[in-house]
């Protein structure tokens, strides 16, 4: 009888021990597909990135690959960068929404975008703010870290880089523009709320579009011009599709990569602490460093293309202001009206810029 007993009730006791297995796994595993690590945990964590750049973009070529590379090196291996180039991921207008989300842990894209987020970075768009990509990414920079309202626009995220591009031009399809008068009826691609303004009082009709269609809509002439820092004749082939070249420095794209406040935490602050090393104002600068770069060499090649340049002279501009520069009034008021200091810190940017 005892050996009946025992032989009874060995088939339960295995079905006890695989129960009791598969809740120690089941404790062990997380719904989150992605590892996390406390500070010190020696957990791989792998982290998505996703960008709005094209994969031949020196944005992703030298910005996001050699971060990828040098977080590595800095974490001992723990962290693990994937870059999405191409929007692949998110749209363009979605980058931050998904980064927000935790859809991706890292978001990369154009501030302007998406125009009712970002109001404070928008500053940084206004007409005549900056002359370099470079110089525009430290005053920027400088303005988030000193004005604590910058973090209500990032919230839900950890903001990682922020720089501008090189100033923006015109770029025109069969037709210069050399004077206000030329402008008048065309229709532009416009980057920013703040650019529809000034293109709509000049007489011009702006048509906003992510620069990522900006091409097709001039081969097919959707569009007659764009407004576009040098750069993106170069980054996004804008240099095949026109013929003609405003330049008076206009106004500055604005750029953000940002990361989900969750992954952020989940890195722990020695992985933080290595990341920070590598962000922030030393890679804004980086990033604005390679637009004015690649914005120089645009210049060249253009004129070995030969797109036809007409420099705007100061005489001239004085002209364009007169209707250009309202669009800052309206910028503070519509600001102040949202309860943020638009004044204080657009006369901080005026006096970060002027250094």
């Amino acid at each position: 009888m005892k050996v009946q007993f025992r032989e009874k009730r060995k088939p339960i006791f295995l079905l006890l021990i695989i129960l009791a297995m598969g809740m120690v796994l089941a404790a062990c595993s997380s719904d989150d597909p992605k590892p996390k690590a406390s500070s010190g945990s020696a957990t791989d964590i792998a982290l998505d990135l996703s960008h709005v750049w094209p994969p031949s973009h020196a944005q992703e070529t030298v910005t996001v690959k050699e971060l990828i590379a040098d977080v590595e090196e800095a974490t001992n291996g723990q962290v693990k960068i994937t870059s999405y180039p191409g929007a692949s991921l998110a749209a363009s207008d979605g980058q931050f929404d998904a980064a927000a989300t935790g859809a991706v842990d890292i978001g990369f894209s154009v501030n302007s975008y998406n125009p009712n987020q970002f109001p404070l970075t928008s500053v940084m768009e206004l007409p005549f703010m900056s002359d370099e990509g470079e110089h525009g990414a430290k005053v920027l920079w400088q303005l988030y870290e000193e004005f604590p309202e910058f973090e209500e626009e990032y919230a839900g995220t950890v903001p990682l880089w922020l720089f501008t591009s090189d100033p923006g031009q015109i770029f025109t399809v069969g037709k210069p523009v050399k004077s206000l008068e030329d402008l008048k009826g065309m229709r532009i691609r416009s980057p920013s709320a703040e650019t529809n303004e000034w293109l709509t009082a000049i007489g011009a009709t702006p048509v906003s579009m992510p620069m990522n269609e900006t091409y097709e809509a001039l081969e097919r002439g959707v569009v007659d011009g764009t407004i576009a820092p040098w750069e993106a004749l170069l980054g996004h082939s804008l240099i095949d599709v026109i013929d003609y070249a405003t330049v008076g420095n206009f106004y500055s794209t604005t750029f953000y990569a940002t990361m989900n406040e969750k992954s952020w935490a989940s890195l722990g602050e020695e992985n933080q602490a290595a990341i920070q090393e590598l962000t922030g104002e030393k890679l804004s600068m980086k990033a604005a460093a390679l637009h004015d770069q690649s914005g120089r060499e645009a210049v060249e090649q253009a004129k070995e293309k030969g797109v036809e340049i007409y420099e705007l002279s100061e005489e001239e501009l004085d002209e364009w202001k007169v209707l250009i520069n309202p669009t800052i009034e309206k910028w503070i008021e519509k600001v102040e009206g949202r309860g943020l200091s638009g004044q204080a810190i657009y006369d901080r940017a005026v006096e970060l810029s002027a250094q």
